[in-house]
């Protein structure tokens, strides 16, 4: 059943004037003709298996993927991950998952993994992800929670918002890729960049990160999304066809 609720405050305050029915229509449309989204599941089956440098990066489609250091005096060309082969977990030389049969991306060192837009001044948002710890050797003793994943949202004006993730340790002995989704206040958030970084985790539940080249993990199926170029060109139009309206009924 629906229910109408009658507000005393609306009730008070009369009708409105043309002036507030014209910002009332264009808040009505703004929020109507909001960008929409060009949804992109973000993985690295063509891109080769290779290793990636401090300061590295390359296309995915509408992002652009680039490798950091956080570490203080890092040059260019510092390991920071790489793309492998998940069909051959063990080429990787360390404790990576096993579930995946395709390439992904491994950070590494304490690496930074930066997820930007491709195209100048745009913006991103991140529905979800797969990921998995990366051990720092076979075989080692590894926590019930190996490590953290933070995903850190800037925004153009420098300010940012963060999620973090929990990354399992072995399940039958073998790191294993999980799906994480984030959460729906985090997920409909616009971001100018965002950057994924690792913890590492001892016994006791203690965790850090960019202080041990341990905070390592494994990145892939990365679902994020930029908004649609053409709803900007409809949503203006939209705009200026209600300016024209009321400029008209100002001159009647």
């Amino acid at each position: 059943m629906t229910r109408i609720v009658h507000s005393k405050a609306a009730a008070k305050a009369g009708p409105f004037s043309a002036k507030q029915l014209t910002g009332a229509a264009i808040l009505a449309l703004s929020a109507a003709c909001a960008p929409a989204a060009i949804a992109d599941v973000i993985n690295f089956n063509n891109v080769d298996n290779q290793f990636v440098g401090h300061g590295d990066a390359f296309e995915l489609g509408n992002f652009v993927l680039t490798g950091a250091s956080n570490a203080a005096g890092a040059a260019y060309g510092d390991l920071v991950g790489a793309v492998l082969d998940g069909t051959d977990p063990a080429a990787c030389g360390m404790a990576c998952p096993t579930n995946n049969t395709s390439n992904y991306y491994a950070a590494l060192n304490d690496g930074i993994v930066y997820l930007d837009p491709l195209r100048a001044g745009g913006s991103v948002s991140l529905q979800g992800f797969d990921a998995s710890f990366i051990g720092y050797a076979q075989g080692a003793s590894y926590p019930a929670v190996a490590g953290l994943l933070r995903v850190q949202g800037f925004y153009a004006d420098g300010s940012s918002l963060y999620e973090t993730y929990q990354l399992g340790g072995p399940l039958g002995g073998d790191f294993q890729f999980q799906r994480y989704n984030t959460s729906a206040s985090f997920g409909s958030q616009q971001f100018a960049s965002l950057a994924f970084f690792g913890f590492t985790c001892n016994t006791a539940g203690s965790c850090n990160a960019f202080n041990s080249n341990k905070g390592q993990f494994a990145l892939d199926n990365i679902v994020a999304s930029v908004p649609e170029p053409s709803t900007y060109a409809m949503m203006l139009l939209g705009l200026a066809g209600i300016g024209f309206v009321a400029r008209r009924r100002r001159q009647a």
